[in-house]
């Protein structure tokens, strides 16, 4: 690895941290931890899961996931069932209340992240906005050395 690019990611590193903690402290009854922000997103974007599948998905143990799906249940953002599919498997589902709150939730952080926009200038904003790609590309996984090596 070249010096620039450990510069790079040390720069970079606490920049995005801290940007993620200020945008995700704007969220209106901010209780969610990052597990359970994650797991009511991919209900409503994927639809009801199974318990088991929600443990994958999060890279966590089941144990785990059955408090994470308790918390939000008690919160009245999901509920449990039986699969119908499986009667020993179970199926979490958001509920309309757990809809609105993540609707919420992405209002308040997105209208923080246009004051910022709107605050800075169009250069910056166009930069923000050319660096795009290249960060989505950072969320893809490079599996192997010669993908490394042809960067």
């Amino acid at each position: 690895m070249t010096s620039r690019v450990a510069e790079l990611a040390h720069e970079l590193r606490p920049l995005l941290f801290r940007l993620y903690y200020l945008v995700r402290r704007q969220a209106p009854r901010h209780s969610l931890t990052l597990t359970q922000g994650s797991v009511l997103s991919e209900l409503i974007r994927g639809g009801p899961r199974r318990m088991s599948v929600l443990a994958e998905l999060e890279g966590v143990r089941l144990p785990s996931m059955t408090d994470v799906v308790g918390r939000l249940e008690r919160d009245g953002l999901v509920t449990r069932a039986h699969d119908p599919a499986d009667g020993r498997a179970v199926l979490v589902t958001v509920t309309d209340e757990g809809k609105r709150f993540h609707d919420e939730l992405i209002r308040g952080r997105e209208e923080f992240l246009r004051e910022r926009l709107t605050a800075v200038g169009p250069e910056d904003r166009a930069a923000i906005e050319a660096a795009i790609p290249a960060l989505r590309r950072l969320l893809t996984p490079v599996t192997t050395e010669e993908e490394v090596a042809s960067r």
